[in-house]
This record gives structure tokens, C-alpha cells and sequence, in this order.
């Protein structure tokens, strides 16, 4: 009798495949949503947005944000009612794009962190399904009958930028990694968590203490706060805590030393407003590494953000958590 063969493991029993979804152009000035039903085949690993066109006209008075405030938001939907993406362009360029990998900026030709100005421009983006660069956890199998996911583009009016353009042509044009599923189920990757990156904002009235509940349920992977970003963005906050079950404090920094601890961990300067709190470094491995350090607030009464703000802004805050998708 032949002996049985063992099913390789995950990395060699699979294959990564590029695979583009229709261009679709919008020239309207008033805003338009683009939208896809992403195909039932294979495993999902990660979605390019290429997002890519030229304005026309000359602004006057353009929006603080930049470039970046022309893409409302990207949603990628589960028909569960999961959102696993919910972020805007502002959200995404200024502070979520610094933090997806280590040394290396995933859209480099981006002008998305530009001051609004006529002329063509690119506001591509990468989203990554897995948590990391090396780990499958967070991918999708796409084969069920029971998943539909439907990825959505939001782009703005045009007056987001500024009120002097006379005409927009945009594309948007996505390309999803997928990876073949292999054909024993024991090289499958593990299908236990959701990973989620979303944003949300709120209105600071003020200079002073600024405490920001993290929303307990989830595993988080990062969190990173925007008090003062933009095209031209400065710190707005002269301090920051993370506390948890109200003694314990995490970390306790002023800017200046966040800027350096970003620099080790990341290889790149700290953009002016960005708060980083990144426990996929602060592993050791950098993102490439274990998963050592991510903060299961389930173990946790209570999780704040404690900032010390300067001035009237806005705070932007994007979450990357992993939720299990059973309790078994």
C-alpha cells in the first residue's frame, strides 16, 4: 500500500494571482459612487485601488486636506453587515499608509498629500485583507456561497478640493490578489479571524484633554489618531497616553519621541498630526514578525486614548482590529 501523501502547508499549496475588475471613469463634478461585487473565486488576500486623473482649473482657496479629500470613502462590505473596510482618502494617505509596512510606502507615487491643484493626479491605494505581510490571517475564501463582498469607491464633488474647477476625469481601476485554493482542506488558511481597517472622526472644541474611548470587542492590531494632518499638517497636541483599566499606562510621549520611535519601527518620518500606536512593531519584528503585542480588548475594562490637544481641530481616528469570526 502507498503511503498517504501529506498535504503541503498553506505557503506551497497555493498560488498568488493578480486580477483586475472593470475600469470604471467618472467626470462629473457633483460626486459619484463607483461599485463592485467582487467574483467567488479563490482566496482574498488584498485589493489595489488604482485611482488615477487629471482636474482642470485653478484654485483659489483649496481645502486644507489636499488631494486626499476627493475620495469620500472606500467601503468593502460583507453581506454579514460587516464592514472590514471604512476609511477615507484623508484617512487612508495621512495616516493609514505610513503603517501598512515596514520601510516601504505601498503607493509611492501617490500625490494624494498634495495641496489641490489643476493637472493629473494619483490617489491609488493598497488595502491588505491578511494582517500581515507574512501571515494569512484575515483572508477571505471568496468560493462560499454564504460570502458576498461588494467593494465601493465614493468620490467627492469636486468642490472638496476647492471651488474654481471647470472639469474632472477620474479612473478607477482595482486589481484584487487572490490566491488559488488548494486542493486539500488541510492547507487551507486558517478562516478565524476578520480583519477590519475603519475610521471614524470627531470635532475638538478646544485646547485640553481629549480622551477617546477605544471600542472594546476586538483584537487591535493598530490605531492611529490624526489631530492636525493635512497637505500642510502640523502637530495639534502637545502630549499623548494610552491607559488602560484606568492606571496602566501603555505608552506616555510627547511628539518628539513619537517621532523617533516611528522612525525605528517604520524607517520614515511621522507625519505632523499623526499619532501612531502600532503593536504589530512593537512586537520587535516590525510588521513581518509575530503578532505578539496585539491588544485583545476583551481582556480589558476599559481602553482611552488620552491627548492633550492645542487647538479647535478635528480628530481623525483609523482602527485595524482582527475579530474571531466564532467563539469556538
Amino acid at each position: 500500500m502507498s503511503p498517504a501523501v501529506k498535504a503541503p502547508p498553506w505557503p506551497f499549496g497555493t498560488r498568488g494571482k493578480l486580477r483586475p475588475l472593470p475600469t470604471t471613469t467618472v467626470t462629473t463634478l457633483t460626486g459619484q459612487t463607483v461599485a463592485y461585487d467582487i467574483p467567488k473565486a479563490g482566496i482574498l488576500g488584498a485589493i489595489w485601488l488604482v485611482i488615477t486623473g487629471t482636474l482642470t482649473g485653478t484654485p483659489s482657496t483649496p481645502n486644507a486636506l489636499g488631494m486626499a479629500n476627493l475620495i469620500t470613502r472606500v467601503r468593502l462590505n460583507a453581506n454579514t453587515g460587516l464592514s472590514l473596510i471604512d476609511i477615507s482618502g484623508v484617512g487612508y494617505h495621512y495616516l493609514l499608509r505610513d503603517m501598512l509596512g515596514t520601510l516601504v510606502d505601498p503607493v509611492p507615487q501617490a500625490s494624494a498629500r498634495n495641496a489641490a491643484e489643476s493637472g493629473t493626479f494619483d490617489l491609488s491605494m493598497y488595502f491588505p485583507i491578511f494582517v500581515n505581510d507574512r501571515d494569512p490571517t484575515g483572508m477571505i475564501m471568496l468560493q462560499n456561497e454564504d460570502t458576498q463582498l461588494r467593494l465601493e469607491v465614493q468620490v467627492a464633488p469636486v468642490t472638496a478640493l476647492a471651488n474654481d474647477f471647470s472639469a474632472l476625469s477620474l479612473t478607477v481601476a482595482p486589481e484584487l490578489e487572490v490566491f488559488s485554493v488548494p486542493v486539500k482542506q488541510e492547507s487551507w488558511p486558517p478562516f478565524e479571524y476578520a480583519h477590519t481597517i475603519t475610521e471614524e472622526a470627531q470635532t475638538i472644541a478646544g485646547a485640553g484633554q481629549v480622551n477617546y474611548n477605544w471600542p472594546r470587542g476586538g483584537i487591535y492590531a493598530q490605531v492611529i489618531h490624526g489631530i492636525g494632518i493635512g497637505a500642510a499638517g502640523a502637530d495639534a497636541y502637545s502630549q499623548y497616553q494610552l491607559r488602560v483599566n484606568q492606571s496602566d499606562y501603555i505608552i506616555d510621549a510627547t511628539p518628539a519621541v513619537l517621532t523617533r520611535i516611528f522612525s525605528t519601527y517604520r524607517g520614515r518620518t511621522r507625519l505632523g498630526g499623526v499619532i501612531p500606536v502600532d503593536f504589530l512593531s512593537m512586537s520587535g519584528l516590525g510588521n513581518f514578525g509575530s503578532g505578539r503585542d496585539l491588544l485583545d480588548s476583551r481582556q480589558l475594562t476599559d481602553i482611552q486614548s488620552v491627548i492633550t490637544a492645542t487647538s479647535a481641530v478635528t480628530l481623525r481616528t483609523v482602527k485595524r482590529q482582527l475579530f474571531p469570526l466564532s467563539e469556538g
